[in-house]
């Protein structure tokens, strides 16, 4: 070690003796630093910034777990309400079919003027029982037990909750309230969030054909969305970047464009069968932005990091 010490110096000295040789091994190194310095610098704001955006899509599901749980308690509560209707419980209880549909058509007409939107209910009578009910329904009458999730009808995609109306042990029917998934975009759009549904091919069928006759345009890989609901121009970034920007969103579980940060989760329905995706995401434009905002960092730091990075070799040398 202290031949191979000593040989340095020599060899330093022989090549400080040649100015010109000295000097041009002077700026090679700091190039080379400088290079180094700027790709372990570039290399690790990347990884800062890859973090960033992973933790902001781990947000964004979060959220939407977070209005499914609060959309769930909400029609528990309004729900509640119907079932506190001793009338209509009787009318269920003596499978009195018309004045129950009578009420359930009364209450749905209310909800329209009282500016709940589309919020609907519905009721499937037990006793005496003729039709089978689909799946959902049936797994209600099965169990007892009130069902909650996202469910393809024949007239549209909806938020549901199925609830058992029971007679001591006895289950004499079951109610049902809904309203359109899309009801969501209004609560994201209060935050700066844009909201968008892509539903599966093979989904498509259980919709009637007037629900989905010249509504929904197929994005990438069998996903559809229906075009009136939801932002062109941010589904249309998806068509854009094509199956590579689709792959890297679905890799990396985010994507960012030059107009729009996207994250996505897979949906299940109800009966707990997968029939498409969520992609939730916000406009990149603005300087409260938080993807510009990250960017401004990741680049003041690597800006300032560097020029310490020259300034201390200039000095070393």
């Amino acid at each position: 070690m202290f031949s191979f010490i000593k040989f340095l110096q020599g060899f330093l000295q022989k090549i400080k003796r040649n100015k010109g040789l000295w000097f041009t091994t002077l700026a090679v190194l700091s190039i080379f630093g400088i290079g180094l310095s700027l790709y372990i610098l570039i290399s690790m704001t990347k990884n800062v910034s890859k973090e960033v955006y992973v933790n902001i899509s781990q947000t964004y599901t979060k959220s939407l777990k977070n209005r499914l749980v609060s959309e769930e308690e909400t029609l528990k509560k309004i729900l509640l309400t119907v079932k506190n209707d001793n009338t209509l419980i009787n009318d269920i209880s003596t499978n009195n079919l018309e004045n129950v549909n009578t009420k359930i058509q009364s209450y749905n007409e209310n909800f329209k003027k009282s500016n709940f939107g589309e919020l609907t209910i519905g009721f499937y009578p037990v006793i005496n029982q003729v039709n089978q009910y689909r799946n959902s329904v049936n797994s209600v009458i099965e169990r007892k037990v009130l069902n909650f999730g996202i469910e393809v009808l024949a007239d549209g995609i909806f938020i549901l909750l199925l609830e058992p109306i029971l007679e001591g042990d006895n289950l004499i029917g079951v109610l049902e309230i809904k309203e359109p998934l899309y009801s969501l975009k209004d609560d994201f759009l209060k935050d700066d969030s844009i909201f968008l549904f892509l539903l599966e091919q093979k989904m498509l069928n259980k919709l009637s054909i007037e629900a989905r006759k010249d509504k929904y345009r197929e994005i990438i890989d069998e996903l559809n969305v229906e075009e009136e609901r939801y932002n062109g121009a941010f589904f249309g970034k998806i068509v854009e970047g094509g199956r590579e920007g689709y792959k890297e969103l679905i890799d990396n579980g985010y994507y960012v464009d030059n107009q729009f940060f996207k994250t996505y989760k897979k949906v299940s329905d109800i009966n707990g069968n997968v029939i498409g995706i969520v992609v939730l995401g916000e406009v990149v434009e603005g300087s409260g932005a938080f993807v510009n905002i990250v960017d401004n960092m990741t680049k003041t730091v690597t800006t300032v990091a560097l020029g310490l990075v020259i300034s201390i070799l200039l000095f070393m040398f």
